[in-house]
């Protein structure tokens, strides 16, 4: 059996597929949601109703088993179209729906998962420059939201579980390069992570840290007051513990 790849689809960013390596035009709205459904199920049958709900949330119509149908036959004959022969079994059917075959498809969201599980493997301060080339090539991957233009909100629940695996990427990797002396990447990065998603506490951690590892109290010391003042209006909620005991070290020192 062969078990080349030969679709790749990719899921981190707008939707994009090649076929042999050759870009295949993905279609309408309808054809976007299918095939985003059957990547990010990779491998695993996904039913008709579902695949239904995908398309057209609650309001599909009477004949929406049969244009689902016709959704199938048009991407297989793009694939067949660009890869021949041999891409006649890449989308599949099996009871009760579909499958993309994972021995012939690739996702971006798959090597993601692989560098990310890598960089978690490690433990630092030891890993530090492992965990950081992995994690390094996992956001690399990334070239904007998940699926942003696939319109269906089954699979944009999906994309904000995905795009919060891209965050907490960022903060695994800002804490290893904290560990390595990197402060100016680290701030560069969690800056911009905290004014998109401001109650992001680890991410604030991280960038209170490095403001204090590069020497700029005043700067470690007002984002940690920025926190607080956005917590207590926002939430009527103080800072945890981790980013208490760092700033009383903040503090502490700068006493002295």
């Amino acid at each position: 059996m062969n078990t080349q790849t030969l679709l790749r689809v990719s899921l981190l960013g707008p939707l994009e597929v090649t076929v042999g390596g050759q870009p295949m035009a993905i279609g309408g709205s309808g054809k976007r949601a299918l095939l985003a459904t059957l990547a990010l199920n990779l491998g695993t049958v996904v039913g008709v109703s579902r695949l239904i709900q995908v398309i057209w949330d609650d309001r599909p119509p009477a004949t929406a088993t049969t244009k689902l149908h016709g959704h199938v036959s048009a991407l297989r004959q793009n694939l067949v179209r660009l890869g021949g022969r041999e891409a006649v079994n890449v989308l599949q059917t099996r009871l009760p729906g579909y499958v993309l075959c994972a021995h012939r498809t690739s996702t971006d969201l798959a090597r993601f998962d692989e560098l990310t599980r890598r960089g978690a493997d490690v433990r630092l301060p030891e890993g530090a420059r492992q965990r950081v080339a992995s994690l390094s090539a996992a956001l690399r991957l990334w070239r904007g939201g998940a699926c942003v233009d696939v319109g269906s909100a089954e699979v944009a629940v999906v994309a904000a579980a995905l795009d919060e695996r891209r965050w907490r990427a960022m903060e695994d990797l800002a804490e290893a390069q904290l560990v390595l002396g990197d402060h100016n990447t680290v701030i560069d990065a969690m800056a911009p992570l905290v004014r998109q998603w401001p109650y992001r506490e680890r991410a604030w951690e991280h960038l209170i840290e490095a403001h204090m590892r590069r020497g700029d109290i005043a700067s470690a010391l007002a984002a940690h007051d920025q926190l607080c003042q956005l917590l207590a209006a926002d939430l009527g909620v103080a800072p945890g513990q981790r980013i208490g005991r760092l700033v009383s070290m903040i503090r502490v020192g700068n006493e002295r």
